[in-house]
Formats: C-alpha cells, sequence, structure tokens
C-alpha cells in the first residue's frame, strides 16, 4: 500500500508501534529489519504473513515453549565465508554454533507440529538442514567456544609437548628461586611472566648474581625480572610450541570454514527464514498484549466494517496506567462510503480518525489488530492523510495552504482503492469560503469513488452529508448531564459542538451566552434544538436497543437450555420405562414357572382340596404385586413409596407418604447411619467410614465424599408391603450446567472446570453433556478431549451435529 503522505507512519503512530515490535525481537537482526516494515497490496503476502502471526500467537497463548530467538548477527559471519581463502575466528564460529543449534531446534519443534501450526511449518519445510554441520564444529569447539584438544592428532600432540616442556620450565625455575631466596638475592615465592617468557624476581642489586637475561624492571627499579640461562632453552621450545599450536588451530579453523562454506547457500535461506521467525514472534508478542484477532479480509470487497475496535497505543499506554479505552464501532460500505464526523472539540474525532487509519496499516503489514475478529476489512491500494499542522516556513505554506495542496493531491490520484483521512475538513480560512472549496472537493471524493473519514465543524457539509447518496454524518457523542465527551461514535447521525454548553461550563456569564445565542439566530438555534432531541432520541434508542439484544440473548439461552433439559428428561423417561417393562418381564416369566410348578405338584399329589388350598397359598405369596411405574413419579425427589391407602371417594386415585427428612443436630454420622448430604436433599446410608471421607449407598449407587459434607439424619419407615427401603435421590443439576461454556479461556483454567462439571454432572445422573469451546485452531478442544478420554466415567466423546455447533462443541455421554 502506497502512503503518500511523507509523515503517514509518524502522524497514524505506526512508527511508534515498529519501535515496540523491535523491541520485542530477540537478535538484532531482526531488531533493524522491523523497523523498515512497510504495508502490502498483496493479498496473499498479508494473509500468509497474518495466519503466521496468529499461529505463533496461539504458541504463546496455549502451545509448548518456543525455542529461545537470542543469536548474534549472522551476516557478518557468511559475508566472511562468502571469500574463499576467508576463515571464522574461534568467537565467530561458536557464535554460528548457536545459530545452528538454534535453527535445528526450530525446525524439529514446527515439524513435530506440522498439522497444529501449518503456515509456520511452511516456513522450513522446503529448507535441508545438515544437522551434520553441528556435529563437525563440535568436533572442534567445547562448549564455551575453546578450540578441543583432539581437534586434530597434531594439536593433541603439541598440546602435551606443551605441558610437558611448562612442567620442566617451571621445575627449573622454581629450582633457580629456591637458591636465589636462600642467598637472599629474592624475598619473591613465586615465577612469574614477562615478554611472553617465564622469569624470577630477583632484587636489582643482586642481579649479577643470577646467571640470565633480565627481561623487565618493575617501575620502583627495586626488582628485575632475569630468565636464568638454564630456562632459557626451555622457554624457547615454548615458544616454538605455542607458534606450532596457534598454527595449527588456525589450519582447523580455515578447514572447518571450508566446509562451511559448502553449505553457504542454504544458509542464507535459513538466515532469511530465521529473522522472520524473530519477527513473527515479535509481532505475536505485541498481538498478545493488545489482545488482538485476525479478522475477516475481503481483499476487493466493499466494505470496512469495524466492531469493537481500538487504538493500539492507547491499550499499551493503559496497560502501563490502567484507565478505560472506549472502543469504535463503524460500518462503511458502497451506501456510505464517506463518514462524515462531526462533534465538540476534545470529543474524540481525532483519535477515531487515526484508529482508523493504524488498524489498516497495520493489518497490511501483517500484524494482528485490537478488533472483534467479526470485523471485516478491505485491502486498500493507497492511503491519502491530512492531519494536524502541515505549514512551512520553508516553502512559505500556511496551515490552510498546506490543507489545499494535500486536498489537491487526494483529487488528483484517489481511485476506488484508496482510503483518505482528513482532519479538520477546509479549516484554517473564511468559514464561508473554507465550507464552500471543502464542499466542492468533496463533491469530487464522491465521484471518485474511495473510501474516506473527514472531521469538520462546518454545518454546511453535514446538510451535504444527509442529502448525498454514498457519504454519512456520524457524531461524537457527548454527555449533556456531565458535560464530558463519551468518545463513542454515533453513525447515521450530525453531530453538535456544544459551544454553548462549555461555556457554562468553564464558568463564562450567562448574560454573554445569552447575547451569543441571539447573535446566532433563530434557525441556528433550532437546528441545535432539533439536534439535541434527535440525540436524546438516539440515546434512548441505543438502550432500548441493548435491553433488547440481552433479553433476545437470555431467551436464547433459556430455549437452549430447555431443549437440552427436554431431551434429556425424554431419554431418562424412557430408559425408566425400559427397565420398568424387563423387569416386569422378568416378574411374569418367575410367576410363569412357580404356576406352572404348582400345577404339576397338584396333579403329581393328587392333592385334596385343603392341600390345594394350602399350595395356592403359598403361591400367591411368592408372586409380587405388579404396578407399573409413572416414569414423571420416579423422577421426583424427597419421596418414599409408602402403604396403599384407602381410595377417596369418587377419586379412584390411591394416596401417597411423602418421607420428610429430619436432621439429627449435633451428631457425628457413624457407619449404618442415615444421612443427607449438607448442600442437598439427596440422601442414603453411610455404609463405610474411609478416614476424612466416607461410603454412602443411595440405591444401587455408591459415592465416597468428605464427611465434613454429610448430615445424619433419623431413619426412613420401612415399606412393609415391600419389605424394604427405596431411594430416589435429589441430583438436581444446578442451573445452566447441562452445558458448560469454556470460549476464551486457557487450557489451564479450562481442565478444572471440566473436572467439576462432570463430577457435577455425573452425580446428578447425566449422561449427556455439552462442553461449548469453539473452534479456533482446536487447540482447546484437543486439550479437553485428550483430557476426558482418561476419565473412568465417559464413555464417548463426539462432536455435536453441524447444524447444533460441529466442531465447536464436544458430546459427551457417560458411562450408565
Amino acid at each position: 500500500m502506497k502512503c503518500v503522505h511523507p509523515h503517514t507512519f509518524e502522524k497514524l503512530g505506526f512508527d511508534e508501534i515498529l519501535a515496540h515490535v523491535a523491541d520485542y525481537a530477540m537478535s538484532e537482526e531482526a531488531k533493524a529489519e522491523v523497523l523498515h516494515i512497510r504495508p502490502e497490496k498483496s493479498a496473499e503476502s498479508i494473509l500468509s504473513e497474518l495466519h503466521k502471526v496468529r499461529e505463533f500467537k496461539d504458541i504463546l497463548d496455549f502451545g509448548d515453549p518456543f525455542p529461545a530467538l537470542r543469536f548474534s548477527a549472522v551476516s557478518p559471519i557468511l559475508a566472511q565465508l562468502e571469500v574463499v581463502g576467508n576463515w571464522l575466528n574461534r568467537q565467530d564460529l561458536h557464535a554460528f554454533l548457536g545459530w545452528l543449534v538454534i535453527i535445528r531446534e526450530v525446525t524439529h519443534y514446527l515439524r513435530q507440529r506440522k498439522d497444529k501450526y501449518p503456515e509456520l511449518h511452511e516456513l522450513v519445510n522446503h529448507l535441508a538442514f545438515d544437522a551434520g554441520l553441528i556435529k563437525k564444529i563440535e568436533e572442534v569447539l567445547d562448549e564455551r567456544g575453546n578450540i578441543r584438544d583432539n581437534a586434530s592428532p597434531e594439536l593433541a600432540l603439541i598440546r602435551k609437548q606443551l605441558i610437558s616442556t611448562a612442567n620442566d620450565l617451571r621445575n627449573t625455575l622454581y629450582k633457580v628461586l629456591r637458591i636465589a631466596n636462600e642467598q637472599n638475592w629474592s624475598t619473591e615465592k613465586e615465577i612469574t611472566i614477562r615478554n611472553d617468557r617465564l622469569v624470577i624476581p630477583v632484587k636489582a642489586e643482586a642481579k649479577n648474581q643470577v646467571a640470565g637475561f633480565i627481561q623487565d624492571v618493575s617501575q620502583t627499579g627495586g626488582t628485575v625480572y632475569v630468565e636464568p640461562a638454564e630456562a632459557l632453552p626451555l622457554n624457547n621450545r615454548m615458544r616454538e610450541l605455542q607458534f606450532g599450536e596457534q598454527n595449527e588451530i588456525i589450519r582447523i579453523l580455515q578447514k572447518i570454514s571450508a566446509v562451511i562454506r559448502q553449505s553457504l547457500e542454504g544458509l542464507r535461506g535459513f538466515r532469511e527464514i530465521m529473522t522472520h521467525v524473530d519477527i513473527i514472534q515479535a509481532k505475536a508478542r505485541l498481538a498478545v498484549d493488545l489482545d488482538a484477532g485476525l479478522p475477516a479480509i475481503e481483499p476487493e470487497g466493499e466494505k470496512l466494517d469495524i466492531i469493537r475496535g481500538y487504538y493500539p497505543l492507547l491499550v499499551l499506554k493503559a496497560k502501563q496506567n490502567p484507565f478505560e479505552v472506549v472502543p469504535l464501532n463503524l460500518k462503511m460500505d458502497t451506501t456510505d462510503r464517506i463518514v462524515l464526523i462531526s462533534g465538540p472539540n476534545a470529543g474524540g474525532k481525532s483519535v477515531t480518525l487515526k484508529t482508523i487509519g493504524l488498524l489498516q496499516l497495520m493489518l497490511q503489514s501483517g500484524f494482528l489488530i485490537p478488533v472483534d475478529e467479526s470485523s471485516v476489512f478491505r485491502l486498500f491500494d493507497s492511503l491519502f492523510l491530512d492531519i494536524g499542522d502541515e505549514q512551512s516556513v520553508e516553502n512559505d505554506l500556511s496551515t490552510y495552504t498546506s490543507h489545499l495542496f494535500q486536498m489537491r493531491r487526494m483529487g488528483d490520484r484517489m481511485n476506488r482503492g484508496s482510503l483518505f483521512l482528513i482532519d479538520e475538513f477546509g479549516s484554517g480560512t473564511d468559514p464561508k469560503q473554507g465550507g464552500a472549496i471543502a464542499e466542492a472537493f468533496l463533491e469530487r471524493f464522491v465521484r471518485q469513488g474511495a473510501f474516506g473519514v473527514i472531521t469538520t465543524h462546518y454545518g454546511n457539509l453535514k446538510e451535504f452529508a444527509e442529502i448525498t447518496p454514498g457519504v454519512m454524518n456520524a457524531a461524537m457523542e457527548f454527555n449533556t448531564r456531565e458535560l464530558k465527551p463519551t468518545y463513542t461514535l454515533v453513525s447515521h447521525m450530525p453531530g453538535r459542538s456544544y459551544a454553548f454548553e462549555m461555556a457554562k461550563r468553564v464558568g463564562v456569564h450567562f448574560s454573554i451566552i445569552r447575547n451569543a445565542r441571539k447573535k446566532v439566530g433563530t434557525d441556528e438555534v433550532e437546528v441545535e434544538k432539533l439536534l439535541r432531541e434527535l440525540e436524546k432520541k438516539n440515546q434512548e434508542f441505543s438502550r432500548l436497543v441493548k435491553e433488547n439484544a440481552d433479553k433476545e440473548k437470555k431467551l436464547d439461552e433459556l430455549v437452549a437450555k430447555h431443549t437440552l433439559l427436554s431431551g434429556d428428561l425424554e431419554k431418562n423417561r424412557k430408559q425408566i420405562i425400559r427397565q420398568a417393562e424387563t423387569k416386569a418381564k422378568e416378574i411374569i416369566e418367575g410367576a410363569n414357572r412357580r404356576i406352572e410348578q404348582t400345577i404339576r405338584e397338584i396333579r403329581e399329589k393328587q392333592a385334596e382340596k385343603k392341600s390345594t388350598q394350602k399350595i395356592r397359598k403359598r403361591l400367591e405369596a411368592s408372586i409380587p404385586e405388579i404396578t407399573p411405574p409413572d416414569p414423571e413419579e420416579l423422577l421426583i425427589t424427597e419421596k418414599l413409596p409408602g402403604k396403599e391407602g384407602k381410595e377417596s371417594a369418587g377419586s379412584g386415585k390411591k394416596s401417597k407418604k411423602e418421607f420428610r427428612i429430619e436432621p439429627v443436630l449435633g451428631e457425628i454420622p457413624a457407619e449404618g447411619d442415615w444421612v443427607k448430604f449438607a448442600d442437598s436433599n439427596s440422601y442414603g446410608k453411610l455404609i463405610e467410614l474411609q478416614g476424612n471421607r466416607g461410603v454412602v449407598e443411595l440405591g444401587e449407587m455408591r459415592l465416597t465424599v468428605k464427611t465434613k459434607q454429610l448430615v445424619k439424619i433419623k431413619p426412613p419407615k420401612e415399606n412393609k408391603k415391600s419389605g424394604g427401603y427405596r431411594l430416589i435421590g435429589d441430583f438436581s443439576v444446578p442451573a445452566g450446567r447441562f452445558k458448560i461454556d469454556l470460549i476464551g479461556k486457557r487450557v489451564e483454567d479450562a481442565l478444572p472446570e471440566v473436572d467439576r462439571y462432570l463430577d457435577e454432572s455425573h452425580l446428578a445422573g447425566l449422561h449427556t453433556l455439552r462442553i461449548l469451546h469453539g473452534k479456533g485452531n482446536g487447540i482447546l478442544r484437543d486439550a479437553i478431549r485428550n483430557h476426558l478420554a482418561g476419565q473412568r466415567l465417559v464413555k464417548s466423546i463426539k462432536d455435536a451435529p453441524v447444524e447444533e455447533g460441529g466442531s465447536g462443541w464436544t458430546i459427551v455421554e457417560l458411562v450408565s
């Protein structure tokens, strides 16, 4: 994208954004390249970069730690290798080795996660990295960057000889020094080095007592440093070996440099890739700080719809010194390609203008931006800007002349692929003439079909916007009660200057304000009055719209909850009926077997009448009374079936006895006691104590809970007819827990919520759970499903049906 104005980056704050990103970069080369980032026009290039940055943001938010990208500038090192015969010194080779290790780690990291981060993986996929090169350099250098003794056989031999010769030399010198001490020629106990040769310190007056060569004299002249004659051959040998060592090291470095030079072309490619990866991670770190995302992009679309867009620099400042940043909502399309913003001074018009410009610059430079991801952006070929005072003493241009120059340039060069931003359109000269010229330019801009945003106070431009297709009035909202701007943009309504209100606020005398109102004229006052009333109605309308939206959202939630609840209840009802039918079938089959056996017994024994009656009574006693269960009744809590009562007159219904839970206060539950849960009316029998936990039996189910959650109750009465107790626990799911919403949560925060939800649902007897995590890149979804896969309560995991959210939901079936 071509930025026509020379100070576009400075005026919109893009240079400050680049400075922030440069601070996030880890390598010197990336820091330097960040400052030269410029917006592009190619949709393919922009989208590719944006997806890479979004993937790296996912790594920072949810992924495994990325390898550190701290490495020295490698370009000078590669430049040295380009010249045949040049060789890298030990320090440069060590820095180069560190760079290669980082390449290996980054390449391995991305290739291991190519399905998660396909765009980042593509950066390194086509480059062949020779891991053997690292091994060859490590055979030469140790961990600290020193040349290894075994870097070559010659070096190993030389260093072995150096050690041996050095030992002989030291022994010889200490022997001479010991004699000098005994003769009082020296008071020192240690040998030293002068002119790269080992010597002994001797008193100046005794210098002729030690045969040898004087290598140095102390500053006071009281000590001379003598190389004894006995040490001369050994010192010479040491120097000879040291020169040999240095020559061998150079030969080794030349050899390894030649090996590296063979891979020079591929290494240049890795240099560009590694610098690019560093820039991407720096952009991603900025995105984390801004809570930025990737909006929808229609490269050649006819719409610019900014939803909850923030001025990035204000967001960064608010992190340092917290204050509220008001988001921008603005929609531009073929119907309203140009927006004319009016309103009071210091009301946020200029910030709105800069927000639009900076977000567009960042997006086309491959930055994620702080907007709602449902926003829609298009790409522009050029950006025209006229913001602030551009007067120039050097060119003898006044402020207004400068504005005219910028407007003329826009009129000459703009097209349908342009975006223009003009602050205080037409200001700086006589209002009537300036307004007329501004209106004429605006007519031309409309014909050119460019997108644009203009701020102004001119009434004639507001009137023009009301009657001209393609131009929309917008106003900066103002709190008339507190006489303070709200910094909120309101579309399709012209703004007021609030000059009289502001004058009243600062204490201008009422008589002056009244006189000023008279001078404005009746028409102007009426217009202001109408705008004021329109603004009040608009605010009321906005409030009602918000209330309606909140109610619709709540209604949708209730409908969804009801649908899920109905489905679960229907499923439970059918399951209970099936179980009852199975039980009844078993009872009937058992009864039939007993009847057949009784008949066979009567026939075989040819029993008398009394014997037959006795057998029949025994048969009747063995067959239980079968009453088909009411599925709805089976869902009622806190009830036990009592004895059958007498039928009430005309009702035909049997009365039922309810069990009333009566806590036994002051007593700690013991094994065999009846207990209820402290936070619900579910109850059962405590059958076992395990330290601070107890096992509670509820029908055919057993639960292990903390004893402090149990309250002792009076035991329920025995049902004589059934010969035992029947329990129906109160396992109700807390409101809104037929599903759980984890969108926007980090993995470490979401997984504990999943565990709690699983426990609550199991306790409540639910069999189908719904977890909302959204689609995104699937990081949160995969983490949740991997976590659920290891749970003993989970029977199956699957996506929701497409019409109910698809892979944005996880449907969990629990074991029965």
